[in-house]
């Protein structure tokens, strides 16, 4: 077994050549099968993107009542905008209970609201007329409302009153700031 060293090197021998043959066309197979799975979720995942932008898009065309135009969320800003300069004009409510019965003294219970936009009467008894001082002002005091008495009977017992509401300009500053 000694190499001669006049002869060139043979390399591998065929049964070695056949073995590396097979193992690169078996890696070229999995490689192919592996790409062929990726396009496979490629090609999955655009669909559904393409599905998902086409619902964004019939969502923005209802939302905007039309052709929601190159910048849909940019329109939806502004018509939000819009929504929430007209609902601070508006009287809430959940605003106006809250206001009424956080600076209500004990003696103090209203009895009736009634209520337009921007607008509204509040009726109500109270057991003392220093109670209705006290609860007047409190009010005075409240940052989103104004209340004015349109009505007392200051010789009925309990007290009754009528409290005329109207939201403050929430745009406007606050009574009594000199700018």
């Amino acid at each position: 077994m000694t190499e001669d060293p006049s002869t060139p090197p043979t390399g591998l021998p065929e049964t070695e050549h056949h073995r590396y043959g097979r193992i690169l066309l078996g890696l070229t197979l999995a490689g192919a099968l592996f790409m062929v799975g990726q396009a496979a979720r490629w090609w999955q995942a655009h669909r559904q993107t393409v599905r998902l932008e086409q619902a964004v898009t019939e969502v923005y065309r209802r939302a905007l009542a039309g052709d929601p135009g190159r910048s849909p969320y940019g329109r939806l800003q502004f018509e939000l905008g819009k929504l929430r300069a007209l609902s601070a004009q508006r009287l809430d409510m959940v605003e106006l209970l809250a206001a009424l019965s956080r600076r209500a003294p004990e003696g103090v219970r209203i009895t009736s609201i009634s209520m337009a936009t921007a607008s509204g009467v509040v009726d109500g008894v109270a057991a003392t007329p220093e109670d209705f001082q006290r609860y007047q002002a409190a009010l005075a005091a409240e940052a989103s409302f104004t209340f004015t008495v349109s009505k007392t009977d200051p010789f009925a017992q309990p007290l009754r009153f009528e409290l005329a509401v109207k939201v403050r300009d929430r745009a406007a500053p606050p009574k009594g700031d000199d700018q």
